[in-house]
């Protein structure tokens, strides 16, 4: 597997939106993610691993504790992930169950949460999901775990 792009999104320490763009490596198949203690560098690790599946990297931490406590209470909690095997390039994106302020009114709603993956051969633009593979959060498990 070779990682492509990762998108966060009140997640960890990123209250907005994070984009890691592993294309830009080129063919380099080795590279090192370093940083200060507390930049966010499991993290990055923690959303690759939430996005394929569902959970974080060790499994220390649940959906639910990998929301980022700076993030608006509007804004949703997602991982995207775009990855590529042999010729084959995928997207896959999860949010957890997230509580959010209602639409109308005042109080708070909770959203289930969500699983999605997609085959992106035949995208052109960055902003197609392409042709859904899976929806369900055990469906998308049992693709990740396939390819």
């Amino acid at each position: 597997m070779r990682p492509l792009r990762l998108v966060v999104q009140a997640f960890g320490p990123y209250a907005d939106v994070q984009i890691f763009d592993f294309r830009e490596l080129g063919d380099h198949s080795f590279f090192l993610i370093h940083g200060d203690t507390g930049a966010g560098k499991s993290t990055i690790l923690d959303a690759i691993c939430y996005a394929l599946y569902g959970d974080s990297s060790g499994g220390e931490r649940t959906g639910l504790q990998l929301r980022s406590h700076h993030a608006p209470v509007h804004r949703k909690t997602s991982v995207s992930f775009d990855f590529a095997i042999g010729a084959n390039c995928y997207r896959v994106s999860r949010s957890p169950e997230h509580e959010r302020s209602k639409l109308r009114g005042s109080g708070t709603v909770t959203d289930p949460q969500s699983a999605h993956l997609w085959l992106r051969n035949s995208c052109k633009e960055e902003h197609e999901d392409g042709e859904i593979l899976a929806e369900r959060w055990e469906q998308v498990n049992q693709q990740v775990v396939t390819l």
